[in-house]
């Protein structure tokens, strides 16, 4: 097997094995994490805290993740929430409580989203500072209810109402409060002071911050499905998370970066961060999920290993 050494400057001596994997590749598996960089990801297997809470921790901090959206199960104990939220402090990663289901948003079940607030901050109230979540994260999708394309202006007048609760209510818990979006959300408008405007816009001026889920497997065409959002946001004042797919995706091709390579999936993450990084309210990438971004970067640096064997 040929091996060639390559002089890196600031980077000292680095061996590579050729055809094996490309230089770019390994020094984003290994790279420090830039400030300019910063990235968040949803963790919705919540179990994971219990017994690999350092783990997580440590691959977040090696890729530059600075909030991880963490779903909140109640067949976790509060002690496995402490110690998790305590471990991301001291490596200066925020976590935000993420849930949600699609109900949520009908009056019906909106009790479900109060709930879930109340229980935030009787969790907050009862803990350290460091232990506490620094913000809170709706995920409510209503268009995934079969009645959708039937009743989809009552549902969207629900879905609002329920919006404006939370808000109100949030404010007692004195930590900022987020949604996850689909990027088509300006295509719906809504009547408000007698002009209508895209739902976008309104929840832009609703929430602290959106998390866009913008998921195509393209740079460009990631940007150009997130720009109206980001613009808006920038007017507001207001912090926009751009999100990609890692996972295997059922919605059809240029999705998901799943079946992308490694260095594919880091150039185009270079460019999104260059094109949305025009707008002052792009907080940065947010990859969904954790357990798809660990095992893709892991399974290279498997890879990797073996060959080197």
């Amino acid at each position: 097997m040929k091996i060639k050494l390559f002089n890196l400057k600031y980077r000292g001596r680095l061996l590579i094995i050729i055809g094996v994997i490309p230089l770019v590749s390994l020094l984003f598996l290994f790279r420090p994490p830039s400030a300019s960089e910063p990235k968040a990801t949803w963790l919705w297997n919540t179990q994971l805290i219990e017994d690999h809470a350092e783990e997580i921790i440590s691959f977040a901090k090696s890729q530059g993740a600075k909030v991880i959206f963490l779903h909140i199960s109640q067949n976790i104990d509060n002690e496995a929430y402490r110690q998790f939220i305590s471990l991301a402090s001291s490596s200066k990663i925020e976590v935000h409580a993420l849930n949600g289901k699609p109900e949520w948003a009908l009056r019906e079940f909106r009790h479900e989203g109060d709930a879930f607030l109340l229980w935030v901050k009787t969790y907050n109230e009862a803990v350290d500072p460091k232990e506490r979540f620094t913000g809170v994260q709706y995920d409510v999708e209503p268009y995934l209810l079969k009645n959708w394309k039937k009743d989809q202006a009552s549902i969207v007048e629900e879905w609002m109402e329920s919006v404006r609760v939370w808000i109100e209510y949030s404010q007692s818990i004195e930590v900022p409060i987020g949604a996850a979006v689909p990027f088509w959300l300006h295509e719906i408008s809504h009547p408000a002071m007698g002009v209508d405007i895209p739902l976008s816009e309104w929840m832009v001026d609703k929430f602290d911050y959106l998390a866009i889920m913008a998921y195509r497997n393209d740079a460009e065409r990631v940007y150009d499905i997130s720009r109206l959002i980001l613009a808006e946001s920038d007017r507001k004042k207001k912090n926009v998370w751009v999100g990609i797919e890692l996972g295997k995706s059922n919605e059809g091709p240029g999705v998901s970066f799943h079946d992308k390579s490694v260095i594919s999936f880091v150039n185009e993450t270079n460019k999104l961060e260059k094109l949305a990084g025009r707008h002052t309210s792009f907080s940065g990438i947010a990859i969904h999920s954790y357990d798809t971004w660990y095992n893709k970067l892991m399974l290279t640096k498997t890879a990797l290993n073996n060959e080197n064997k």
